[in-house]
């Protein structure tokens, strides 16, 4: 027997913080739409059984970072106190395990929120499953069921047998019919995969067969064949011993025909040996009287004046060219650095020349500076300005000295000025004096240009050293590490060229005549070598003399020699031309008998193919058997397979589900009487109209009648809609009641039960409550006519968004 205590609600929803006392006997917590009412069965609902279908974003207050509620309630006179906690964390609202207890016998207990829903389950002595995301289906349906959602049920069929199912304990029955067909489906899935594994049985036999028969027939043709085989290998060996024989006699013609071949070739030889020796004997002449003239030339060439040899020459150009490497190393070194000193005074200027200490000291002088350097501008403007006058009045006289050469020029011997007749030598006079004017000018203009671009370009120069000025000034506290870099370059440098100095003076030896030592003892060198390369030559054509001698010596030997051989050879020939004279057709007689040979074994190898192919064939053919009975029997392993899912298809389809769907039909109509006997008691109540009637068909839908003619819910009045509900709801409580050991009277829980009643209807509900026999009944209404109906009344309202609760009596 379970019966509320007291409940404090802290920040959940609308609510800051309120603390509420459940009295016994009726209680209506009354308010205006929007005021906070359902919050408070929500947060009752939540302390027993947790969040359920509920978001916890939508129970936690919208600025609050952490809620709780902790009710106080009993149970067959026993006290219990329960407590879950809401913790905002990085935007997600979730139950705080740390903060959620249960409270027994003063003895308080931390449990996770499933296992406190499962700790108020076996409290409250409900028969179901601990899901923390299910709701209490006892909870819902004995005690507390929202009126809107009591009447979206009324309007949902589905959703009205599935409510009736959970409320009695019958919901086994649609899962197990649900379960089943799910396996039904999976069965037929299967079933179509595994007939379509063995569907190829009729193939794998007449293949198998067919096989079979191609197997016999190839080892028939595969023994015919080996037998013409061995009587085609007895000819060839009749057909190779017969060739032998001819091949011996040819070969003796052969080797005569080589030896004859071979005869030829020596005489031939020889009389080309001799023509070729007659030759050299003309080319050695030649060579003999080149060599003569070639050792005179020799013999003009002198000794170099040295008593050093070509490995000290070579020593000591590699010492001057180790001087002449290190001095080239040492500039290249010298010039990269002074590439480097150029680069920092060209990024420094003269502060590069600066001392550390006087880096403080620099930028007055460099602002000193660039006024002096802008008043020289200025004053090398004044002088372009000038010199650009200058250019203008002299280029305007050099035209007019053109401008009076050229009337010169036109008037021939007349004087310009009075236009008489002038001579020759005086006209051209008068011309090279203005000629010489204008030549004059040119210098004068000349200087004047050159006077222009050099001041212009000052100016230019002055220009970029005032904008450098400018950035060294905003630069200076980065001119230490140039400084350093610089004077660490300027002595490297210094060092450098001192060692520069001193190869050079090493170079420097009057033993060179003024030359570069390498380039001098390199010509040294080659004079010497010279010298050693023509004495080696003169030897050298001496030898080649003395050998030319000797070899004609022996050459005049070799062409006797030859001339006697030729002469034994033609003999020998003759007698070899009269031996192959006694030979006939050999030679067709052996290819005669290699072309039947090779005919014969064309076939033999025709015969052996055929007789491979078959054999490939024959293995293949075995093969395909094989892998034909091997699928045979895994098709039939899946026919088996498809006959046991075929069973069970077949149970399923014609036994289990349609016993399930009498059996839960058979439970609902037992139900279904009660359920009407009792509907149709609070209709009565409810509704006293004596045309009308209610009551409830075999699918647990409400139907009213008047007059005989059933009425749509849809078509009736709020009130009507309303009084159905309820009735629907209080069936529901009384049958649940009977049905759970725990909920026999004790505790209602009633959500608007009266909207849209009429005055007459609402003056029953005293009258309806005393009917119910509940300890406590508490409910949730925005009629304030309900007040005369009750024993205790709260005031439920909102002010600035916050939900306050205040009792009136």
């Amino acid at each position: 027997m379970m019966l509320l205590n007291s409940i404090i609600i802290h920040n959940i929803r609308s609510y800051e913080h309120e603390e509420v006392e459940f009295p016994r006997g009726i209680s209506l917590f009354e308010g205006d739409i929007g005021s906070g009412k359902s919050t408070v069965l929500m947060a009752i609902e939540f302390a027993l059984f947790g969040l359920g279908s509920q978001k916890a974003e939508a129970l936690l207050a919208k600025k609050a970072e952490s809620g709780y509620v902790i009710l106080d309630f009993s149970v067959d006179g026993e006290k219990y106190e329960i407590k879950r906690t809401l913790l905002r964390k990085s935007s997600v609202v979730n139950q705080d395990p740390k903060n959620s207890w249960i409270k027994i016998d003063e003895v308080k207990e931390l449990l996770s929120p499933s296992e406190l829903k499962q700790r108020v389950l076996q409290i409250l002595k409900f028969n179901e499953p601990a899901d923390p995301k299910a709701e209490s289906k006892i909870f819902r349906y004995a005690i507390f069921t929202p009126q809107e959602a009591m009447k979206e049920v009324l309007f949902d069929s589905k959703k009205r047998l599935e409510t009736i199912r959970k409320a009695f304990g019958i919901e086994d029955y649609s899962i197990a019919e649900s379960n089943a067909r799910e396996v039904l489906s999976e069965i037929k899935t299967k079933s179509t995969v595994l007939k379509e594994k063995f569907s190829d049985i009729s193939q794998l036999e007449f293949e198998i067969n067919e096989s079979n028969g191609i197997v016999f027939k190839l080892e028939s043709e595969i023994s015919q064949k080996q037998n013409q085989h061995k009587v085609l290998e007895g000819e060839e060996g009749k057909k190779m011993q017969e060739l032998k024989e001819l091949q011996a006699k040819n070969n003796d013609k052969v080797k005569l025909e080589l030896n004859k071949e071979n005869l030829d070739e020596k005489i031939e030889t020889g009389k080309v040996r001799i023509d070729t020796i007659e030759q050299e004997f003309a080319n050695y002449e030649v060579e003999l009287k080149e060599d003569n003239e070639k050792l005179e030339k020799l013999l003009e060439i002198k000794k170099p004046e040295t008593t050093k040899s070509i490995p000290e020459i070579m020593s000591e150009i590699k010492k001057f060219q180790k001087i002449n490497d290190n001095m080239i190393k040492s500039e290249s070194e010298k010039n990269s650095i002074h590439q480097d000193v150029i680069r920092l005074k060209e990024r420094f200027g003269d502060k590069i020349n600066l001392e550390k200490k006087s880096i403080e000291n620099a930028l007055n002088g460099l602002l000193q500076e660039k006024e002096s350097l802008e008043k020289f501008a200025d004053e090398i403007k004044e002088k372009l300005e000038k010199v650009n006058e200058q250019k203008v009045q002299k280029e305007t006289l050099k035209g007019s000295l053109e401008k009076e050469i050229s009337k010169f020029s036109q008037l021939g011997n007349a004087c310009p000025t009075c236009k008489q007749e002038i001579t020759d030598e005086h006209h051209h006079s008068l011309v090279g004096e203005k000629e010489k004017e204008v030549k004059s000018l040119n210098v004068e203009l000349q200087s004047i240009t050159d006077s222009f671009f050099e001041s212009n370009s000052k100016s230019k120069e002055i220009q970029n050293k005032i904008e450098s000025y400018k950035q060294e000034i905003s630069q200076i506290q980065g001119i230490i590490p140039g400084i350093e870099e610089f004077e660490a370059k300027t002595a490297r440098e210094n060092q450098l060229e001192n060692e520069i100095k001193g190869l050079k003076e090493k170079l420097q030896d009057s033993e060179f005549e003024g030359k570069n030592p390498v380039d001098y003892l390199t010509e040294l060198k080659d004079r010497v070598m010279q010298f050693a390369s023509v004495t080696d030559q003169m030897l050298q054509i001496v030898k080649v003399k003395q050998k030319v001698e000797k070899i004609i010596v022996d050459r005049q030997q070799e062409v006797d020699l030859i001339v006697s051989q030729i002469s034994e050879r033609a003999a020998e020939l003759e007698k070899i031309q009269s031996e192959l004279d006694s030979f006939v057709d050999s030679e067709e007689s052996v290819t005669s008998k290699e072309k039947e040979l090779d005919s014969l074994r064309k076939e033999i190898t025709l015969v052996s193919s055929t007789i491979a192919a078959s054999l490939e064939n024959l293995k293949n053919q075995t093969e395909k058997i094989k892998d034909n009975e091997s699928k045979k029997i895994e098709s039939r392993k899946f026919e088996t397979k498809y006959k046991k899912f075929d069973q069970f298809q077949q149970w399923l389809e014609v036994f289990f589900i349609p016993t399930i769907s009498q059996i839960e039909k058979q439970v609902l109509l037992s139900i279904l009487q009660n359920f009407n006997e009792t509907y149709t008691r609070w209709y009565s109540m409810l509704v006293e109209d004596p045309t009308k009637e209610s009551r409830i068909d075999e699918n647990f839908t409400p139907i009213v009648n008047q007059d005989g003619f059933d009425q749509e819910i849809g078509y009736l009045s709020g009130g009507e809609k309303t009084s159905i509900a309820l009735a629907y709801r209080l069936t529901l409580n009384s049958l649940m009641r009977k049905e759970t050991e725990s909920m026999k009277s004790n505790l209602l829980i009633l959500d608007e039960p009266t909207d849209g009643f009429s005055k007459n209807q609402l003056g029953k509900i005293r009258e309806l409550l005393d009917e119910l026999k509940s300890e406590q009944i508490i409910l949730v209404s925005h009629e304030k006519e309900l007040e005369a109906y009750v024993d205790n009344i709260f005031q439920i309202s909102k002010e600035n968004g916050l939900s306050k609760i205040i009792k009136m009596n």
